[in-house]
């Protein structure tokens, strides 16, 4: 999957590798291109009608058919009548069924067949991935007519009806796609997954997603510089010499350099995916719109355009045992031969037993935490403690946005909360740094179990339970912000991530479109982290009994765990290996 504002992530990797090191011996082999998107090299061809064909074998071969390589779909529309063949839209839609074995053909009337299947997603109009819940079954009915010639054809289907892929020919067919917004509070894109098929016309469906608007999780988090209503003016978006010819309706496009800056930034981050595109320009209906900080009309370097590389926080990870608190190196991580010790550092607090779930800011100036019984919040700058502040209960770990506010979720009364705190208030002022109620009126009569912040800090992810502590959900919504980016509300359509997992412990963000989730399918399954994507299927790591809270020094390969038998281990490949015993790993700014 291409992502040109994502490369930033390669940069700050840790020198891990499944050994726990990396190794000195081995020679450097170079990889794919960094940013380059998965070309789907393996070519399949679907077999056409065979004459005399019954009703379920047209059936079954036309929703086989729609897995061929042909995006055009040729084979799979002279399975269809010709009213049909013109109507039909093979991308309205895609069910994902498991295997070919999960598919049943069978004729449920004359001239009439059925096909189920168990699904496991289903990717609508939009491009939008559904991972869908454990068990599920879908089911569809097919008219059928003779031709002039006495054959069977596919007549009638029902409205909306696309595609049914296999698990595996989803992968091989379909990718993953970012969609870039303009974060509201700074100039930092911001990303959105979807879901389209490779081969031609990829550039043309990438622009078409990012006209369409910003999507409902996202509204007053995110904006974007395209005008309501713009349209491409032609129907395509050709490529010539690398270059995206992205032809837009007249519309009122502003002159303010900024947000011509990040009208460009926007196409070339989305557009710059699809296959030999480096460089995208954006014209008025065949006039050039001239982008400020290009040469010429095409765009081909967001920092350029005003959107630099974003940095990592510079501050070392931090070990808690017993009250002490101490720097790690994370380079030493994970490396059998060099155990991490902690690094006594003066401006650290010392921590009273009592308080527990800590966070640090990211730029490691401030640490938090929550009372042993979840019913307070407390903050250190330096090694001061600050005030101390009764909330409610079942006060989730605290966390920090990329702005340094401090986050907790819990209970107050009857309802689940959200709370900020300005720690850039004077403390001595309580009316503003006192934690302050953000509005998430739609987790009121759900448990808040965890919830942290996107390296963008405009997206939250929270996993919330019944009241009874059952029915996990693992959801992503925007903050909204003031112009002063003190925060509102968060937005009213979640994003809901994950159903098949039946326990959800923790998560983190290892990039900016994956979340690690601790939790389990069943019962009968050990807790392990599962790589959860912003739309697709999720991923199982390797097992790790015990596991209570997780965060990452390098992605999804420096994944770190705490126990509940106070280890904090490092995954190294399909293992973990031990850092030490602590009670609290702190990452700045996870």
């Amino acid at each position: 999957m291409r992502r040109p504002y994502a490369a930033w992530l390669a940069a700050a990797a840790v020198l891990l590798s499944a050994c726990g090191g990396l190794s000195t011996s081995s020679p450097v082999r170079q990889g794919r291109d960094l940013g380059s998107v998965r070309e789907n090299q393996v070519q399949v061809e679907a077999n056409p009608v065979t004459p005399g064909s019954s009703p379920e074998q047209v059936v079954s071969g036309f929703i086989r058919a729609a897995a061929a390589s042909d995006d055009q779909y040729q084979v799979a529309r002279s399975y269809l009548v010709p009213a049909q063949e013109g109507t039909w839209r093979p991308d309205s839609s895609v069910v994902v069924f498991t295997d070919d074995s999960a598919l049943s053909i069978t004729k449920s009337s004359p001239g009439s067949v059925t096909a189920m299947a168990k699904a496991s997603a289903r990717i609508d109009g939009d491009g939008r991935y559904h991972e869908l819940p454990p068990n599920s079954r879908v089911q569809v009915t097919f008219g059928l007519q003779r031709t002039p010639a006495g054959e069977w054809r596919i007549s009638k289907m029902p409205d909306g009806f696309g595609t049914w892929l296999s698990e595996s020919d989803a992968t091989r067919l379909y990718d993953p796609f970012d969609i870039y917004y303009i974060s509201a509070t700074e100039r930092r894109l911001v990303p959105d997954v979807r879901w389209f098929p490779l081969g031609t016309g990829l550039a043309t469906r990438l622009a078409r997603a990012l006209l369409s608007g910003v999507p409902d999780y996202l509204s007053g988090a995110v904006r974007t510089m395209v005008p309501p209503g713009t349209r491409l003016a032609v129907d395509s978006v050709p490529i010539e010499s690398g270059t995206a010819q992205v032809d837009l309706t007249a519309t009122r496009i502003g002159s303010d350099p900024n947000q011509r800056q990040a009208l460009g930034a926007q196409f070339l981050a989305t557009v710059s995916q699809a296959p030999a595109v480096s460089r995208v320009a954006l014209q008025l209906e065949g006039t050039d719109l001239q982008i400020p900080g290009t040469s010429d009309p095409n765009a081909d370097s967001l920092s350029a355009l005003g959107f630099p590389t974003p940095t990592d926080p510079v501050a070392k990870p931090i070990l808690r045992r017993g009250t002490t608190l101490g720097n790690i190196d994370p380079l030493m991580l994970g490396d059998p031969a060099d155990k991490p010790q902690t690094q006594p550092n003066r401006v650290l607090p010392t921590v009273a037993p009592g308080w527990a779930y800590l966070a640090m800011s990211p730029a490691g100036d401030e640490i938090a935490a929550v009372s042993g019984d979840r019913t307070q919040l407390t903050r250190w700058h330096g090694s001061t403690q600050l005030a101390v502040s009764t909330l409610g209960t079942q006060l989730t770990r605290p966390t920090f946005d990329s702005q340094g506010l401090l986050w907790v979720g819990g209970r107050a009364g009857a309802a689940s909360k959200v709370w900020v705190v300005n720690t850039s208030a004077d403390p001595n002022d309580p009316a503003k740094s006192r934690p302050q109620p953000v509005q998430a009126g739609w987790l009121a009569d759900r448990s808040i179990v965890s919830l942290r912040f996107a390296p963008d800090g405009q997206r939250v992810a929270i996993i919330s339970t019944d009241r009874t502590g059952q029915n996990p959900h693992v959801q992503v919504v925007g903050v909204v912000r003031q112009p002063n980016g003190i925060p509102l509300a968060l937005t009213e359509a979640p994003l809901a991530l994950a159903p098949s997992l039946t326990l959800a412990r923790d998560l983190v963000w290892v990039d900016d479109t994956t979340l690690a989730v601790l939790g389990r399918k069943s019962t009968s399954q050990v807790v392990r982290p599962w790589l959860v994507p912003l739309g697709g299927p999720i991923t199982a790591g390797p097992e790790i009994a015990g596991a209570q809270m997780i965060t990452t020094v390098n992605a999804e390969r420096g994944l770190v765990v705490t126990t509940d038998r106070g280890e904090v281990l490092i995954r190294a490949g399909n293992r973990w290996q031990g850092v030490g015993q602590g009670t609290d790993f702190l990452v700045p700014g996870r």
